[in-house]
């Protein structure tokens, strides 16, 4: 009888295991993200502010030009449109124009280079504020976390989620969540992804 279940339990171990499975290398997600290269794709994004009761929907284009050419092309609910482009802000909306140097905002900075270098794959860059952390989704997907390291940025953002899958070698962005610390969130869906961003837990304090 011994001898018995002892086979049985030989015979369920493999079973109860973990499986192993691919481990994926910050290294190789860098180079799947930089071979992307230029890339324009639809967005929406929604604001979950503590002042306001609802969120605030918007939609447009989103077009990235490495290494650092970013523009964000609202169309709903109202035109404008942001210009990133190397040290300088461009904002147009209503006719009006203005111009700002990231130089005169360190965090501003400090987002627009982690930005740009989630886009871009310069892995290098964002280690210099962030701690990265990266996980595997289901399929193909990945999950990368990006932690503030210096006080002076942790005092306004909390977190940067970037979600995405792997196909045929590229690095497609699917969802940024940017927490602030003051608890607002904005979520911004990138593409044809289902349905518009919602909380769906995976940002959540």
């Amino acid at each position: 009888m011994t001898l018995s279940i002892c086979r049985r339990f030989a015979v369920l171990l493999p079973l109860m295991l973990p499986l192993p499975t691919y481990a994926m290398d910050i290294e190789e997600l860098a180079t799947a993200l930089a071979d992307r290269g230029t890339d324009s794709t639809d967005y929406q994004q929604t604001r979950y502010l503590g002042i306001l009761d609802e969120p605030l929907e918007s939609s447009g284009r989103l077009s990235f030009e490495p290494p650092d050419r970013l523009v964000q092309a609202q169309r709903e609910p109202q035109a404008r449109t942001l210009t990133l482009d190397g040290e300088q802000l461009t904002f147009e909306a209503d006719g009006r124009r203005r111009v700002v140097q990231l130089d005169d905002s360190p965090e501003g900075a400090a987002f627009a280079d982690s930005l740009r270098g989630i886009l871009n794959g310069r892995i290098d860059v964002l280690r210099e504020d962030y701690e990265l952390v990266l996980s595997e989704r289901p399929g193909d997907g990945w999950r990368l976390n990006l932690l503030p390291l210096r006080d002076e940025l942790a005092e306004r953002i909390r977190r940067i989620e970037v979600i995405g899958q792997i196909e045929a070698g590229v690095a497609d962005v699917e969802r940024l969540t940017l927490e602030f610390a003051n608890g607002d969130r904005s979520v911004m869906q990138l593409g044809q992804h289902g349905k518009p961003p919602q909380d769906d837990g995976s940002t959540s304090p």
